[in-house]
């Protein structure tokens, strides 16, 4: 899984998170669902862990939220802002 790549930087806003990428230039809003599952993408667990803790905070099974989360992750790694684990 990846991890947030070095160049992003963060700031809470309310229940909302902005990322900034300095290498880019490039900002990117996260609601609450979606800072979550950054918050989770740490490059140390899989995706079946980062959705095992979300079914678990979100008291709903695995199932129901896997292929969200997966997007998320998509998304946010096409976007620039994760990384390889080992980058």
């Amino acid at each position: 899984m990846g991890r947030p790549a070095d160049s992003v930087s963060e700031l809470a806003l309310d229940d909302e998170l902005s990322l900034f990428d300095a290498a880019t230039g490039k900002a990117l809003a996260l609601n609450r669902t979606a800072r979550d599952v950054w918050a989770l993408a740490d490059g140390a667990r899989d995706v079946d862990d980062i959705v095992a803790a979300l079914a678990r905070a979100y008291a709903t099974t695995p199932e129901a939220i896997a292929d969200d989360v997966r997007q998320t992750l998509e998304r946010l790694t096409a976007a620039g802002v994760l990384v390889p684990a080992d980058a």
